[in-house]
């Protein structure tokens, strides 16, 4: 209603100068007919065009175009890696732009040949890895067993037999210290010869010396041999085990890979991650390539958008000489041409803090701020990248010194204009301030009631 009010109000204004002008002219033709000094002319009165200096209510404007788009939106990028080093990944099939979606729909499926071979690669090497860790698994259990084996087994059967050759030593002893006796014996009374003595006492020297012997055997398995083996084996067991971690390690890499490869193939078929209407990510600047099967895409690359339609904003570059008038919070008014021209209330909700270059711009000197002018209410039928014009109030100047803006023009880099006059048209410099497209505030070089020429030539620098 305030931006319908306003377009009112400049549409009295602009018919109240040109009534003016008119007055004007008419002023100046009789004066030229009656012969008074204002007419005095180098060309003719009734040839000039000019108007008077009046003051009015300047409701002043910043007008720019922009393209709308969603305030939120869900960004769909590229998410497959390049494992293979191709060069990206070519587009085999595309949905339509604006097409809409439901959740889970595909909307892209990428070419996946080169990964489909990298993933037979890595099956492969899953199982070579998968054999090796069999191997390695079975290592240790024969380790373990091994040593089981011999604590529980070998160690208890020699040492029964150790202790079963001492008890038989012992034996074969006492019989030949008593067979010595009686060989002793039987040689003082002359029964048995003296090498039949000298033999028995070699004998019980021989089997005196095998259970020491023996015995000495069994003390060196017990507090030596034994404990050998078993550190042994258990190095052994401590070998298989490492060799089973190690093993372990290449197979769940190995597996990881793999995994990660099939994942990489998964994401070649791009999905949509809710329902909504889908827009090709490819626009904003002029270089954009569209997409298109055929193409090539690359990993973090944006391809689509889903936009929420339910709250929009246009996006629109307001030139640095008309930014800093701009503030976050002033209303505007969003003509969209879609909508037959309808103008739709809106607000500033950010201003960039710098001028920025237009990328839509081939001059690079041309800065802008980026403003967000955030609809409202946003209507039925509204789509992003529909073109739309955008109108910010940006205040009211009250009694304001205004002349049209066809009488202003540029001369010397100074804004200046024709003063028709008693002793005819004067150039003459002026300070101006606010403007609209049609008035100029003029704050310094003109005074009320004064009149100047509209179109007073071309404006040169």
């Amino acid at each position: 209603m305030a931006s319908a009010d306003r377009l009112k109000r400049r549409s009295r204004l602009r018919v109240g100068v040109r009534i003016a002008a008119a007055s004007a002219v008419f002023a100046m033709c009789w004066a030229y007919a009656s012969g008074l000094p204002g007419g005095a002319q180098s060309q003719p009165l009734e040839s000039v065009e000019w108007a008077f200096v009046t003051r009015a209510d300047l409701d002043t404007t910043v007008v720019a175009g922009g393209d709308l788009q969603a305030v939120k939106e869900t960004v769909v990028s590229c998410q497959v890696e390049d494992l293979a080093d191709s060069d990206g990944f070519l587009i085999v099939s595309l949905i339509p732009n604006g097409t809409p979606v439901k959740k889970g729909d595909e909307l892209c499926r990428l070419d996946s040949s080169q990964l489909e071979e990298t993933a037979r690669l890595e099956e492969i090497e899953v199982n070579q890895t998968r054999s090796t860790h069999t191997q390695a698994r079975l290592a240790v259990e024969i380790a373990k067993t091994a040593l089981q084996e011999y604590q529980e087994g070998q160690i208890r059967i020699l040492t029964q037999e150790y202790e079963g050759k001492i008890a038989l030593a012992r034996s074969d002893l006492k019989r030949q210290e008593d067979r010595l006796a009686w060989t002793e014996t039987m040689f003082g009374k002359g029964y048995v010869s003296k090498g039949q003595m000298l033999s028995d006492r070699q004998t019980l020297a021989r089997t005196r010396h095998e259970l020491r012997t023996t015995e000495g055997e069994l003390e060196v398995f017990r507090h030596f041999q034994a404990p050998k083996e078993i550190v042994a084996f258990k190095n052994e067991i401590t070998i298989a085990e490492k060799n089973l971690a190690f093993a372990s390690d290449r197979l769940n890499v190995a597996e990881e890979r793999l995994a990660y490869c099939r994942k990489q193939i998964t994401n070649c078929t791009i999905r949509a991650p809710h329902d909504g209407v889908v827009v090709h990510a490819n626009r904003g600047y002029w270089w954009s390539r569209k997409l298109e099967p055929g193409m090539r895409v690359y990993q973090e690359q944006k391809m689509f958008k889903l936009p929420d339609l339910s709250n929009m904003e246009v996006l629109v570059s307001v030139h640095e000489t008309m930014g800093p008038r701009v503030k976050v919070g002033m209303k505007a008014g969003v003509r969209v041409a879609s909508l037959n021209n309808r103008v739709l209330p809106a607000t500033v909700v950010a201003i960039s803090q710098f001028p920025v270059e237009n990328d839509r711009e081939w001059d690079e000197r041309l800065r802008h701020y980026v403003t967000r002018v955030r609809l409202d209410k946003t209507p039925p039928r509204i789509l992003p990248f529909m073109s739309a014009i955008v109108e910010i109030d940006t205040g009211r100047v009250a009694d304001a010194l205004v002349i049209p803006v066809e009488a202003m023009s540029v001369v010397d880099g100074r804004p200046s204009c024709n003063v028709v006059g008693r002793n005819g048209r004067e150039r003459r410099v002026i300070a101006t301030r606010h403007a609209t497209k049609d008035l100029v505030e003029v704050v310094e070089g003109l005074s009320e009631g004064e009149r100047v020429e509209i179109g007073p030539g071309e404006t040169r620098a």
